[in-house]
């Protein structure tokens, strides 16, 4: 686990928290795309490690089924950071006045979003896929955004349906086709 990035939420928590050394525990609300996924399990891995603790602070980690549902957590409040959103969809949502700022990026240049299909399926282009049911994580994830921009792309049409986390197996099956991992990810807060 990269150092850097461990010392990097430590000291966003430290920020929010509003001490340079907390004297006693101060709590943070955290927002996570989903459990377990790349950048997005740092601060559960930090926390178990202690690493939070020593600097007096303490997560409230919740996690929730994507990038859309988190940050609807950070806008309403719930939230104090949320972790694993899409750029696209901060970016929107600050441009239409929500009440947020991307303040750090978790991991930038992940060339790694594509879409998947059974190695069994006919479907071997994105043409192939017109009509057929594509699943993403949440509206406004960075995975609708992928789906959104490839049918425009390719100019098809997909059935885009919400499946919910992607670490879920059932969210695939019902898919023809699944956009797996996020190109970048932002870290928001409310304010």
């Amino acid at each position: 686990m990269p150092h850097a990035m461990i010392m990097g939420l430590v000291a966003i928590g430290v920020l929010l928290a509003g001490h340079s050394r907390a004297p006693a525990q101060d709590a943070l609300k955290l927002a996570v795309g989903a459990k377990g996924i790349w950048d997005q399990s740092i601060s559960e891995l930090a926390q178990t490690a202690g690493i939070f603790k020593k600097h007096g602070i303490v997560l409230d980690i919740f996690y929730t089924q994507g990038a859309g549902e988190t940050l609807q957590a950070v806008i309403s409040g719930s939230a104090d950071l949320g972790i694993g959103l899409g750029t696209l969809g901060v970016m929107g949502a600050y441009a239409k006045g929500a009440p947020i700022r991307i303040i750090g990026a978790t991991m930038t240049g992940a060339n790694d979003t594509y879409l998947y299909v059974p190695a069994d399926s006919p479907i071997k282009s994105l043409k192939d896929a017109d009509g057929r049911t594509v699943a993403f994580s949440t509206v406004g994830s960075s995975t609708h955004m992928v789906v959104l921009g490839l049918e425009q792309q390719a100019g098809v049409k997909f059935k885009a349906v919400a499946a919910g986390s992607a670490t879920a197996p059932s969210a695939c099956s019902p898919a023809t086709c699944t956009p797996s991992a996020a190109t970048s990810s932002s870290t928001a807060a409310r304010g």
